[in-house]
C-alpha cells in the first residue's frame, strides 16, 4: 500500500511541481471536483444551422454557436474530452469559465465548484498546464481525457476562500483587458471609417475646401479639385535585376506587416541561393505579390537603401505628384483589396495575378500634394493612438502572466478580504 509520503511524491511529479505552499492541499481532480457529464448533448453543425437562438454553446475549443435551448445554468469550468486543442495549450487555455444559461457539446467535461474547489480554481489552475504526459495518446499527436484519468489528475488547493480572492485579483486584469481590447476595436471602426471619408473627400480638411461641387467616377463622387488619374499615369515599373549577383538584403512581402527582411522575419532561408533573377527595389519604392495581391500583400520599402526581391513580385516607384504614404493607405484599404480582387479573377490569361499592365490601369482619386501630406499625417495620429493601446494591452498581459506565476504557485499570497 503506498504511503501518504509517497503518494504525495508522486502527485508532485506528475504536477511538475517542486513543492506545496505553506496551508495549501495537493490531492486529485476526482476527489475535490465534480465532474459532470449528463448535461452534454452533441449537436451537429446542421442542428445548430435551424436551432440558432440566445443561449450560448460551447465546446473544448470555445463559442461554437448559438442555440435555442439550454441545459446548463450557471457558472461552470470546462475541460475537453479530445482533439487537436491539446496541441496547443501553450499558446491557448485548455479550459473555458463559463456562466449563465448554456449548452456544452459532448467534447467537454463540466466542472462545478464544491467545498474543497471552485470551478474557478480548476479554470485558473488549468488554463495553461500541459497535462498531455498524463494522458493516452489516439494517434499522431492526439490524446484522450476521460473521466477516469481526468479524477486522477493532480491539483493543488488553496484555501477556499483564498481561490476565491485569487479569481477576483486576476479578475482585476481581465477587466482591464477586456475594457482595452473594446476600446482597439471601437478605434479600429473609427479608422475604417475615416480612411474612406478622407481619402474619397467625403470629408474634407477645411483648408483646402475649394468648392463643394462633386466630380463623378466610376467607383464615387469626388471634389470637383481632385484628380483621378490611373497609377501607371502617375507611377513607373521598376523591372531591374540583380544581374550582377550584388550582396543584397532580401525581402519578402506580407499581408500585415508589408516588407520584411526576409532572413529575420522567417527566422531561416526561405529565398533561392541564386540573386541574380532578384528585382532590386530602391528606398522608396512599392511592391506588391503579383499573384496575391488581393489579400493585402503590399509594402512600400524603407528598410534599406536598396534591396532585393523575387522575380514573382511588381516594383514600382510614384512621381513627385504622389505622396506615398498616403497612396499605401489607399491601397491597403478594403475597397481597393476589392478591386484588386476583382481584377485578378478577370485576368484569366495572368493565371491569376495581377500584372503591372493591368495594375497600372487603376484609378486613384488625388488631391494636391499638401492635402495627401495632411491625410497621411491624420490617419497616421489614428494608427499611433491605436498602437499605443496595443502596446498597454500587451503590458497588461503580460503583467496578468507573471501575477498568474506567482499567484497560481504560492509564491505570492493573497490577503483574504482585501481583493478588488
Amino acid at each position: 500500500m503506498m504511503t501518504r509520503s509517497i503518494r504525495v511524491e508522486v502527485l508532485k511529479k506528475l504536477a511538475r511541481i517542486d513543492d506545496v505552499p505553506l496551508g495549501w492541499g495537493l490531492s486529485t481532480v476526482g476527489k475535490v471536483c465534480s465532474i459532470e457529464n449528463n448535461l452534454r448533448k452533441p449537436i451537429s453543425r446542421e442542428e445548430r444551422a435551424v436551432m440558432h437562438g440566445e443561449y450560448p454553446y460551447y465546446g473544448p475549443t470555445g463559442l461554437l454557436d448559438y442555440i435555442n435551448e439550454f441545459r446548463v445554468e450557471g457558472r461552470r469550468a470546462l475541460i475537453g474530452e479530445d482533439g487537436d486543442h491539446f496541441l496547443k495549450f501553450a499558446a491557448a487555455p485548455m479550459t473555458l469559465l463559463v456562466e449563465g444559461k448554456y449548452n456544452v457539446n459532448n467534447h467537454a467535461h463540466i466542472i462545478a465548484s464544491t467545498s474543497k474547489c471552485l470551478a474557478e480554481w480548476f479554470y485558473l489552475f488549468f488554463m495553461h498546464r500541459d497535462i498531455t504526459h498524463m494522458l493516452n495518446r489516439q494517434g499522431v499527436g492526439r490524446y484522450k481525457l476521460n473521466k477516469q484519468t481526468l479524477a486522477r489528475l493532480p491539483i493543488i488547493l488553496p484555501p477556499i476562500e483564498e481561490q476565491s480572492c485569487i479569481f477576483a485579483t486576476l479578475s482585476t486584469w481581465d477587466r482591464a483587458i477586456e475594457k482595452t481590447e473594446a476600446l482597439i476595436e471601437a478605434k479600429e471602426r473609427r479608422k475604417k471609417g475615416l480612411l474612406q471619408r478622407l481619402l474619397t473627400g467625403k470629408v474634407r480638411l477645411g483648408e483646402f475646401v475649394q468648392s463643394d461641387i462633386k466630380r463623378s467616377t466610376k467607383s464615387y463622387d469626388l471634389p470637383k479639385d481632385w484628380g483621378y488619374p490611373t497609377i501607371g499615369d502617375v507611377a513607373q515599373q521598376i523591372s531591374r535585376k540583380n544581374t550582377d549577383g550584388t550582396s543584397l538584403p532580401v525581402l519578402s512581402c506580407t499581408k500585415h506587416s508589408g516588407l520584411v527582411d526576409s532572413m529575420a522575419y522567417f527566422g531561416k532561408q526561405v529565398y533561392s541561393k541564386d540573386l541574380s533573377t532578384y528585382k532590386i527595389a530602391p528606398r522608396g519604392a512599392f511592391v506588391y505579390a503579383t499573384n496575391h495581391i488581393e489579400e493585402g500583400s503590399i509594402g512600400v520599402q524603407n528598410l534599406y537603401d536598396e534591396a532585393v526581391i523575387s522575380p514573382m513580385y511588381t516594383v514600382f516607384k510614384t512621381t513627385n505628384s504622389v505622396h506615398d504614404g498616403f497612396l499605401f493607405k489607399l491601397l491597403k484599404t478594403e475597397w481597393y483589396r476589392h478591386i484588386f480582387e476583382v481584377r485578378t479573377s478577370s485576368s484569366v490569361n495572368r493565371r491569376g495575378s495581377l500584372r503591372w499592365n493591368e495594375f497600372a490601369k487603376i484609378n486613384i482619386p488625388l488631391p494636391c500634394m499638401e492635402e495627401q501630406e495632411k491625410l497621411s499625417e491624420v490617419l497616421d495620429m489614428a494608427v499611433s493612438e491605436i498602437q499605443q493601446l496595443q502596446g498597454k494591452l500587451d503590458a497588461l498581459k503580460e503583467q496578468k502572466k507573471g501575477l498568474m506565476q506567482q499567484l497560481l504557485t504560492g509564491k505570492v499570497r493573497v490577503k483574504i478580504g482585501e481583493t478588488a
